[in-house]
């Protein structure tokens, strides 16, 4: 689900702020095709660009530390309890989304099988070169993919040829299919307003294409103006289709009367670049301390005076792993510490609470009575971002992937300190799966 929700942020961000540079600087301008250009390349940016795994790294001048974490026991019985206490956040926003998501695939369904039983009923003809759907109903002439919808009883005498051009238009430059693009957007967000003024915006850029086209075909201005007027009691099929007869009247009459933008207007598209590099360097930049493994030689590097590898001690009378105090040096000094060690928001106990909420005890664990320590690797950077998550040592039985799940989902710490300077913090976090305790035996009587 994390991974789910934080495409979604990334792809409603980038949406919203592409539409917004749209709205500002390019929906007044006549380049209507430049226009229809930004409108696809911005909702097709936003919907595949956050899932490809770019990832920038830039080097952190700060020390690495190593903290190992309390453990924290997890056992059925607590998550079963907290699940039952309240349902998340989390849970409660998955329900909401995928229940919308829902709602609109099955409205595109019925939009697309509403156009099928249209056409059916109706039946297609081939005529003035058009693949012609006559409807008995009183519906605006449209046009979905090569399909002209119309009720040849409500054109005005000699107006079919025009609005069969101006459907012509629509359907040469395919603008159905930037609807089903558009549409299927809105199903993945159909929560974010800019998605539903997005699709709006496109259909107005249709209605100008094919107005222009029917212009340009030497059809008095003045005459397809009065015919538009003409068409505006017509009904609306769905959103779906590109109508002859659309809400926007005044505006497309505007558009017809308005002098043509100058070249010059159409570097204004460049002003999305500078919001384009802004995204990219916001969702793939990630902030590095120097490589664990071969530090930046001249940086001041702590390094643990016990190796990661055996983080533990063994009690073998009790059975009970221990957290080892891991003491680190730099140079010669090796009870050099770091002024302020990083904490999850909250605290320790908000940090179990976390945990206990969204682990599940695997089922397979459960079944092979697997029980023990996890011991997960992490590294809070300093921007108190979570990176190099990986489990350090495991148990089996499902368990060592289920606390690396978690873990991945952790929302940022507060960062270390080092005179007034975040560093980042190599993190051990022990968690320990626990099924029923054994059971004291009653006493006899």
């Amino acid at each position: 689900m994390s991974t789910l929700l934080l495409y979604l942020i990334k792809s409603t961000l980038c949406l919203s702020l592409l539409y917004t540079v749209y709205w500002l600087f390019l929906r007044r301008e006549t380049f209507f095709q430049l226009n229809r250009l930004y409108m696809l390349t911005m909702v097709l940016f936003s919907m595949l660009f956050p899932l490809f795994p770019f990832h920038l790294t830039f080097s952190d001048s700060s020390a690495i530390i190593v903290m190992l974490l309390e453990p924290v026991m997890i056992t059925p019985e607590k998550m079963e309890q907290t699940l039952k206490s309240k349902l998340g956040w989390i849970e409660i926003a998955s329900v909401v989304y995928f229940t919308g998501l829902i709602i609109f695939i099955l409205r595109l369904a019925v939009q697309l099988i509403q156009l099928h039983l249209i056409a059916r009923r109706f039946g297609v003809i081939e005529r003035l070169g058009h693949r012609l759907v006559f409807v008995g109903r009183g519906y605006s002439p449209f046009s979905f993919f090569n399909l002209v919808f119309i009720n040849e009883s409500m054109v005005p005498a000699g107006s079919l040829p025009t609005i069969l051009e101006h459907e012509r238009v629509h359907i040469r430059q395919v603008h159905s299919l930037d609807m089903i693009m558009l549409e299927l957007a809105t199903i993945l967000q159909w929560f974010n307003p800019f998605i539903w003024l997005a699709g709006r915006e496109m259909k107005n850029i249709h209605e100008y294409l094919a107005d222009e086209g029917v212009l340009q075909n030497g059809i008095s201005r003045s005459t397809y103006q009065q015919m538009i007027l003409d068409e505006t009691m017509g009904i609306r099929v769905n959103d779906l289709t590109n109508n002859f007869n659309v809400s926007l009247l005044k505006k497309r009459i505007a558009m017809m009367t308005k002098p043509k933008s100058k070249t010059w207007a159409k570097s204004k598209i460049l002003i999305a670049l500078p919001v384009l590099l802004a995204l990219f360097f916001t969702l793939t930049a990630r902030s590095f301390s120097n490589s664990l493994e071969a530090p930046v030689p001249g940086s001041p590097v702590l390094t643990p005076a016990h190796s990661l590898n055996d983080p533990v001690i063994q009690d073998k009378s009790k059975q009970e792993t221990q957290v080892k105090t891991v003491p680190v040096k730099q140079g010669n000094d090796e009870n050099k510490t770091i002024d302020k060690m990083p904490s999850f928001s909250g605290g320790h106990d908000a940090l179990i609470k976390f945990l206990i909420a969204n682990i599940k005890y695997p089922e397979e664990a459960m079944k092979k009575n697997v029980q023990g320590k996890v011991f997960v690797h992490f590294v809070v950077r300093s921007d108190g971002s979570i990176t190099d998550v990986k489990i350090q040592r495991g148990i089996g039985g499902g368990c060592d992937e289920e606390a690396l799940r978690v873990v991945k989902m952790m929302p940022k710490w507060n960062p270390g300190e080092d005179k007034g300077k975040p560093v980042a913090v190599v993190t051990v976090l022990p968690i320990k799966f626990a099924l029923d305790s054994e059971k004291k035996e009653k006493p006899k009587n």
